[in-house]
């Protein structure tokens, strides 16, 4: 904890007022408004309003600026567009892939449809562009946020365009989970400097600038990679149902490491989905669950070289717990 206006301040007190202005986006349009709204405020990790918080807060605190009311509503009402901009992903994404479940509840589309569902979603990315353009301090801001929201979209293309493709090179793979994950992640830290150093223009050579990106991104990158090894990993019991990915067509880390392994070619071949026939063969071949622990851990590295220009500060400690706590996660899969 630190002093601000005389107070002890946590970042909780900031995740709060996010949370207060999530509750505030209102859909007026019933049957759909209370289904809508709950989903709204049943807030998951929220780590990506917990990055644009951090970075901006210390971004305040190192450049020695004024600890004004207006810029730290700015920062959290970022947060929380950020937040309406990935929830706004996932309702297009449930409707996409047919799920029943989001965050423990019974998915729009159960309730109201795809059709009626993918405007819900629409309506969703239209209130973070209007929390967007009631905060940003230029146009620039706004373009640079509308340039985050294409390659998110590309990103899903891309991830779509291989389904199946069973010659899917890693570099595919980071292409794709790079648009569709690490975006919002780099985005996320990358909006918190900006408004922090209180600057109308993005210098992209700015070192503060370049390593909160590189840090949003690598964390993004290996965020996606443990999510895709949980899927996948026959030690991992989370409650979800497995190989959801695989069964997609969806190659992710572990399949497309052993794609040119034979004999899981000829499990692939015919169209083999048996969740005991493919936790079998990565229990005989342990070394590729290895191998993606060992590039998680290089992006997980990466992403902490990029704290390094850090000063000591409750700020960049919360950072630094992120990928303690990530760390944690790939260690208790006991790969």
């Amino acid at each position: 904890m630190t002093e601000f206006f005389g107070e002890t301040y946590s970042y909780k007190q900031d995740i709060e007022k996010v949370k207060e202005i999530l509750a505030q986006q209102h859909f007026n349009v019933e049957p759909y408004r209370e289904k809508t709204e709950v989903l709204i405020q049943n807030n998951g990790k929220m780590i990506r309003a917990l990055i644009t918080i951090l970075f901006g807060r210390y971004t305040l605190t190192v450049n020695q600026k004024n600890y004004d009311q207006e810029t730290i509503f700015s920062i959290d009402q970022c947060a929380a567009a950020i937040e309406l901009l990935h929830l706004a992903t996932l309702v297009h994404d449930d409707v996409i892939d047919n799920a029943e479940k989001r965050r423990g509840l019974t998915t729009l589309q159960n309730f109201f449809g795809n059709k009626n569902t993918i405007y819900l979603g629409d309506i969703l990315f239209t209130k973070y562009f209007y929390l967007l353009t009631s905060l940003a301090p230029s146009k620039e801001f706004i373009a640079y946020h509308s340039s985050a929201m294409e390659k998110v979209l590309t990103g899903e293309l891309i991830q779509d365009a291989l389904k199946f493709h069973k010659q899917t090179t890693l570099a595919e793979y980071y292409q794709a989970i790079k648009g569709k994950t690490a975006t919002l992640f780099s985005l996320s830290a990358v909006s918190g400097v900006w408004l922090g150093k209180k600057n109308k223009q993005f210098d992209e050579d700015n070192l503060e600038f370049k390593n909160a990106f590189n840090f949003g991104y690598n964390l993004g990158m290996a965020f996606q990679m443990l999510d895709d090894l949980k899927d996948l990993n026959p030690l991992v019991k989370n409650g979800k149902p497995k190989f959801e990915d695989l069964k997609a067509g969806i190659y992710t880390l572990p399949i497309i490491l052993t794609l040119k392994d034979k004999s899981f070619q000829k499990i692939l071949s015919k169209g083999e989905s048996n969740p005991f026939i493919i936790e079998n063969y990565f229990i005989e071949n342990p070394d590729y669950l290895k191998r993606c622990k060992d590039i998680i851990d290089h992006f997980l590295n990466e992403a902490q070289k990029a704290l390094e220009f850090l000063i000591d500060s409750p700020e960049s400690d919360q950072l630094n717990s992120l990928l303690t706590n990530l760390r944690l996660n790939l260690e208790n899969y006991n790969i």
